[in-house]
């Protein structure tokens, strides 16, 4: 039935209201699929950004917080402790952020094995800032280079995937 269709028994031309709405329906679906094109055109950019949007300011933070613990972990145990608690809040915190990110393929894997690295960190710092002395909190030295190494692996990762510039020591 190419120009009529059957109701009742009787055929009825196809009017021009319904060519007006095919028509319209075609170029809808155009302009969907368009926008989506657009859309997933963009999508690598858009994820660079939302990922430099998390890191920069626990970068800010690490930045401030390492500082402290270098400073006092000779001299004051509990600024020491309270640096490290914060440093490990920061990375919760990233890692919450991140976690809201789609990321697509390399950068996406990397996303997942980095949260579970930062999590080991963050339990090592968790365990360093429970010293009960100085040289006790300074004995986790190379306990805490290893689990940082494991994380600025993946941020490399990533980085690398979503077409960023490689991190600054320690950052993400």
């Amino acid at each position: 039935m190419s120009d009529v269709y059957a109701s009742h028994g009787r055929a009825r031309p196809i009017g021009p209201a319904f060519v007006a709405l095919a028509v319209l329906a075609v170029v809808a679906v155009i302009v969907l699929i368009v926008a989506g094109l657009l859309y997933y055109s963009g999508s690598s950019a858009r994820i660079a950004s939302q990922y430099a949007a998390v890191a920069a300011p626990a970068n800010q933070a690490l930045t401030a917080e390492v500082a402290g613990y270098t400073h006092n972990r000779r001299h004051d145990l509990a600024a020491a402790e309270s640096d490290l608690r914060r440093e490990a809040k920061t990375e919760v915190s990233f890692d919450t952020e991140l976690a809201r990110i789609t990321f697509p393929g390399t950068a996406g894997t990397a996303a997942g094995v980095l949260v579970q690295a930062d999590e080991k960190r963050i339990k090592l710092i968790g365990l360093q800032a429970q010293s009960s002395s100085l040289r006790q909190l300074r004995s986790f030295g190379s306990a805490d280079q290893t689990t940082a190494a494991a994380v600025e692996v993946q941020v490399g990762r990533i980085r690398q995937a979503l077409g960023l510039p490689p991190a600054s020591g320690g950052d993400f």
